[in-house]
């Protein structure tokens, strides 16, 4: 069932009313955002997918806290993303920031574990730099990055290599405008360990929905993304967790014991999409964290 939300006053009825449901918020004059969440729990689980996808990839997420009475499950497509609205503007991640803030302002959430997948990561932290951490009762990163751009990928945690040895940064500016159909299913089969003709039409189905000179803009945009002090200052204050792919857990576990000792760090997902494709592996290790916090 999909609504306008007509007051923070029904919106507590359906909470209460259904286990589950999909929902529409009107953020501004031209900017609806679709959101979906589960439970009625104390503690929201608020989730952000990343570039070019939606609600979708955390389904098995959705599944597992449909009618949990500990945790509302929340999450939501950005804007330009999914069924939300397809802005003109507004597509770099300062700007998801202030759309993350008020869509937790018109929701009225509170006690959050603020949690970003991929680039989802540039807009829970983008969020973190510009608002705080009042309403935080903890923040993951899954397999995101603080910065998006370093020296080298291959040793430090970042998505990019300054020169671009590999091509990767290029693949996600440009191949949206030159070779979109190829980017797509390129894009679908890198974040996948289970690489069925399946599992990429379901994966490239969620990313068609983003159009293209918004994939490019957000690509381009959050290359100049560095969180590294936000992310730092979180230590010892906010609970922290990383749950990453298995082939990052050396760095990411180098960068955390230098940077957020306090963290916990998981490197058990076995591909970008392991959230999806090992749910029961990746629950547990949320629900031990989540546990470790209350």
């Amino acid at each position: 069932m999909t609504m306008k939300l007509k007051s923070l006053a029904a919106l507590g009825v359906a909470l209460t009313a259904q286990a589950s449901f999909a929902e529409e918020v009107q953020l501004g004059e031209d900017l609806t955002i679709h959101y979906e969440t589960v439970g009625t729990g104390g503690t929201t689980i608020l989730f952000v997918p990343g570039w070019a996808m939606s609600t979708e990839v955390f389904e098995k997420q959705l599944e597992t806290f449909e009618g949990s009475t500990d945790y509302t499950f929340v999450t939501f497509d950005p804007r330009g993303q999914g069924d939300s609205s397809k802005t003109v503007g507004g597509h770099f991640y300062q700007q998801h920031g202030r759309d993350l803030n008020a869509f937790i302002e018109a929701l009225e959430l509170d006690n959050i574990v603020l949690g970003g997948w991929s680039f989802g990561g540039n807009a829970v932290l983008s969020y973190v730099d510009q608002f705080g951490t009042e309403r935080l009762k903890g923040f993951v990163m899954i397999d995101a990055a603080p910065k998006s751009t370093g020296a080298d990928n291959t040793t430090e945690w970042v998505w990019y290599s300054h020169d671009d040895a590999d091509g990767f940064e290029a693949f996600f500016t440009m191949g949206p405008l030159l070779y979109r159909d190829d980017m797509i299913a390129g894009f679908a089969e890198w974040m996948l360990a289970d690489t069925s003709a399946e599992n990429i039409a379901w994966a490239s189905a969620i990313a068609e929905k983003t159009n293209s000179t918004t994939m490019a803009l957000l690509n381009a945009a959050g290359t100049f993304d560095d969180y590294t002090e936000d992310l730092t200052a979180m230590d010892g204050e906010i609970p922290l967790l990383y749950i990453v792919q298995e082939e990052w857990g050396p760095v990411v576990s180098e960068w955390a014991a230098a940077n957020t000792p306090s963290a916990m760090v998981s490197a058990t997902m076995p591909s970008h999409l392991g959230f999806w494709e090992d749910p029961d592996g990746f629950n547990a290790e949320l629900m031990t964290f989540l546990e470790g916090i209350d």
